[in-house]
Parts: C-alpha cells; structure tokens; sequence
C-alpha cells in the first residue's frame, strides 16, 4: 500500500523551490533589486520613522539603501552633532517631522542608461506629498544618490548646506 503522504511532501518541496518570495523559516524575502523594489525595501525597514536606518548606531543600513556619496553625507550628519539639531531635522523619507501616513504609493521605476527615477506619493494628514528618489545602478545593485523634494530642495543640497 502506497503512502499518501510522499506525493503531498513531494508537492511541498517543489512549491518551495519554485516561490520566490517565501524563505525557509516563512519570512518573506527582500524584494528583488529593482530601483522601486529598493524603495520599497527602504521604506519598510525604516518603519514610519522608528526602524534604523537614521539612527546613527551603524552605517550598515546606509550602505545598504544609498550611495557613497549620500551614505557618507547621511552618516557625518547623523554622527556629528552631539544634542544639537543639524541640517537633518526632518524625516527625509516623509520630508514632515511629524507623520500620518495614508495612501502610500510607490511608482513604477523610469530607467534609463543605469538611472532610475522612482516617485513615491502619500497623503501626510491632509497634505498630499510627492518625494522623488533618484538611483544609479551598479555592481552593487540599485542606490539611492538624491531625494528630491516637491520644493525643489533635495537631500545632498540639504546635508551638504554650512550649518
């Protein structure tokens, strides 16, 4: 008599070498490093502004999301102004110190010649908020090199301004 148990095994080890987006302990996996997949990525670890990518504690998370250039110019800013306030006094990912986020929305990536331009919209309690996140794309996959802001302003321009 055959066992019904090695056909249903047999399916559960194929669907799991098959699905993508499920890891062997059930956690999904980070998303695929597409430019928009990387904000993605971005905005969930950073959690509505208490995850760790700001906090100044390692610049693992800042390697991680952003260039050189702006990993460098995030980390100095985070590490350099014991109890004061320095030119980061916002969230730069909401661009608002405080936050209430509804309809968040992260647009499909324009790509061209190894750049990508992601906009990423979002009501902030009434305000209706568009941040557009350029990257460049590398051996080390998608980075972030600039936010820009629906001002004009842009976080290199503000991390980089004389306090």
């Amino acid at each position: 008599m055959k066992s019904k148990a090695i056909p249903v095994l047999l399916a559960a080890v194929v669907f799991n070498l098959f699905s993508p987006s499920v890891s062997r302990a059930g956690q999904r996996k980070p998303l695929a490093n597409t430019p928009d997949g990387v904000v993605r990525e971005l905005y969930r670890v950073h959690r509505m502004g208490n995850g760790p990518v700001f906090e100044g504690k390692s610049r693992a998370y800042l390697v991680r999301f952003f260039d050189r250039k702006l990993s460098g110019l995030i980390w100095k800013e985070l590490t350099s102004h014991s109890g004061e306030v320095g030119n980061l006094d916002f969230d730069p990912l909401y661009n608002a110190q405080d936050i209430g986020i509804k309809n968040f929305r992260v647009g499909a990536p324009q790509i061209d010649k190894g750049r990508a331009v992601v906009q990423v919209t979002f009501d902030n309690y009434d305000l209706k908020v568009k941040i557009v996140f350029h990257l460049l794309g590398g051996r080390g996959g998608w980075k972030i090199e600039n936010i820009v802001y629906e001002d004009g302003s842009n976080l290199i321009e503000i991390l980089s301004a004389p306090q």
